[in-house]
């Protein structure tokens, strides 16, 4: 057999291995974005995130329930000696935002100004096919136990995340210097855990 017949072989085998490996990837892909479906609309849960970057912890604990919400944010740090956070509410028509740095709190009547609430985190919404394929083609695909949780590790440039292989959520993942766990709970949310938070040492800012 002559020389280039042989490389062209080696091309042909290469080739197909690697038309293997992206279709693989493609399927997980897809399956993941499937079973988060049934999670990217839910309006009921818990969801829980902490995150750790340059030392500093961040603590976000936010109850969720048809359209309302008591989201807290809490700062903490070998150099944070006081009490840092944000707490977020909404019931109805009534937001408020407290801004809390040690005894100074701040609280906002119109708390909307603070931005969104936190949301459940699915893998992704690639909703088209060439999404999902260019994302196969650039992504690295493993599976890992993490947490006693059958995850996929799916890695891009310098993001990394571990998908639960059930549900589409992602459980863990770091992001450049940031290292955030996720923890979640469904339709455990009552009226009665969404507490309007007490304002009366708070300064007062319309």
């Amino acid at each position: 057999m002559k020389l280039w017949k042989k490389i062209l072989i080696i091309v042909l085998i290469l080739c197909a291995i690697l038309t293997i490996c992206i279709v693989r990837k493609f399927i997980i892909i897809a399956n993941l974005v499937n079973e988060a479906k049934e999670y990217a609309n839910k309006t009921n849960y818990i969801s829980v995130v902490e995150s750790l970057q340059n030392g500093t912890v961040n603590i976000l604990k936010s109850y969720n329930k048809d359209g309302n919400y008591l989201t807290t944010m809490r700062i903490y740090g070998k150099d944070i000696q006081e009490e840092r956070g944000i707490t977020r509410y909404k019931k109805d028509s009534e937001e408020i935002g407290i801004i809390q740095s040690g005894q100074e709190k701040i609280a906002i009547l119109d708390g909307s100004v603070l931005g969104e609430v936190s949301v459940v985190n699915i893998f992704s919404t690639l909703n088209s096919t060439m999404s999902k394929l260019q994302f196969a083609v650039m992504s690295k695909i493993t599976t890992d136990n993490y947490d006693n949780i059958e995850c996929y590790l799916i890695e891009l440039d310098n993001w990394k995340m571990w998908v639960e292989k059930d549900t589409g959520l992602i459980v863990r993942d770091i992001n450049g210097g940031i290292v955030a766990e996720r923890f979640y709970e469904f339709d455990v949310v009552k009226d009665e855990d969404i507490i309007k938070p007490d304002i009366s040492d708070c300064k007062i800012q319309e």
